[in-house]
């Protein structure tokens, strides 16, 4: 008897616990699928995250889109006015040095006084010259060079072995001290080379048959700088300077012998002509069509001689003419003189034209503004 009650309690107890179950089941299920039920819920929670990043992925690339735009246009506007995409040869250009410092002249003139093998160097002489046109040499590695228009009034003396030591150092120093700006990557003095690469013929042993050739005279002098010029010597490749390179001065203050005296002759000189030249333009720019044009310098070296002498010599143009003026004299015998220079700036790449202000190069009154 007291067995069959518990197996009807436990019935009982065993139907409750499976109502109470499929209540609790029903509830949960209607938390889960009804209108309002969890799932429901999260379905329009994922909807409503999807359409947000939908329509901030549209704004962002509305923005992108805009901003491409506007750099596409500035970068189309800064090529429009780059110097290097208007300018041929010959241009004139407004080019304005910055104001040489009396500070930086007078220490220009103590350095000439030590290395050029002259004492003629001096305040009168050595000024920066404000009324200087600028036209365009070259366009080169995407930079305009500029070369002033005519040469300068004031003068430079070299002189002795010295002056032939320190020529290329002294000419490229005077025309950075007096003719720098902050638009400028570069300021040198006109070389040998500026002239020889717009030649059309590059065998210079036409023009000297002894051009290139090696000569041993008997006559031993020689200026210090000669053991870092490549050929000579006897040093073949070895030297480390062309004609138009040095890195620092050489106070030179006692001869020096070699004994054979090994040199390359490096020297040619001729009257030019409008057909020497790739581009006519350039026979105006370095000689003025022989017209009214004052001697000045190059900064560059050469050596010329014979069997019994060698004579080391400093680059000039004169009346349309590339010669060369001995400066040492391998009988330690010296000699010099006194010229003026050509500044050539090798302006920034980015250097653009001052629209508002320029003119369209043709002279120098109408020469491009630049900033």
């Amino acid at each position: 008897m007291l067995a069959n009650e518990k197996k009807g309690i436990t019935l009982i107890a065993l139907v409750i616990t499976i109502v109470i179950l499929l209540i609790l089941a029903g509830i949960s299920i209607a938390t889960l699928s009804g209108d309002n039920g969890l799932f429901t819920s999260a379905k329009e929670a994922k909807r409503k995250t999807i359409n947000a990043q939908n329509e901030e992925n549209t704004i962002l690339s509305k923005y992108l889109e805009e901003i491409d735009k506007n750099l596409a246009e500035g970068e189309e506007t800064e090529g429009d006015n780059l110097l290097i995409n208007k300018v041929k040869v010959g241009d004139y250009i407004k080019y304005t040095p910055n104001t040489a410092s009396t500070e930086n002249i007078n220490a220009m003139i103590t350095e000439l006084g030590t290395y050029s093998g002259s004492a003629d160097n001096t305040t009168s002489t050595l000024i920066q010259e404000t009324g200087l046109n600028w036209r365009v040499l070259e366009v080169k590695d995407r930079q305009v060079r500029l070369i002033s228009e005519i040469p300068t009034t004031s003068k430079i003396t070299l002189r002795g072995y010295n002056g032939y030591n320190n020529a290329v150092y002294l000419l490229d120093k005077t025309c950075k001290t007096l003719y720098n700006s902050s638009l400028a990557s570069n300021v040198q003095n006109l070389k040998i080379e500026d002239i020889q690469d717009h030649m059309m013929s590059t065998d210079y042993s036409t023009i000297n048959s002894n051009y290139g050739k090696p000569f041993t005279p008997t006559k031993k002098y020689y200026p210090s700088i000669l053991a870092e010029e490549a050929g000579q010597l006897g040093n073949g490749t070895g030297g480390k300077l062309g004609l138009s390179e040095q890195t620092s001065p050489i106070n030179q203050t006692e001869t020096n012998t070699a004994d054979p005296l090994t040199l390359k002759n490096t020297y040619w000189e001729k009257k030019m002509k409008y057909g020497d030249f790739n581009n006519e333009k350039y026979y105006e720019l370095f000689t003025n069509n022989r017209i009214n044009f004052s001697t000045y310098w190059l900064s560059s070296r050469c050596v010329d001689g014979n069997s019994t002498t060698a004579y080391f010599d400093v680059s000039f143009v004169s009346s349309g003419h590339v010669y060369s003026m001995n400066m040492y004299i391998s009988r330690d015998d010296f000699d010099g003189r006194n010229f003026g220079f050509r500044p050539v700036i090798t302006l920034n790449s980015n250097v653009q034209i001052d629209t508002a202000n320029s003119g369209n190069g043709s002279t120098a009154k109408d020469g491009y503004a630049i900033k």
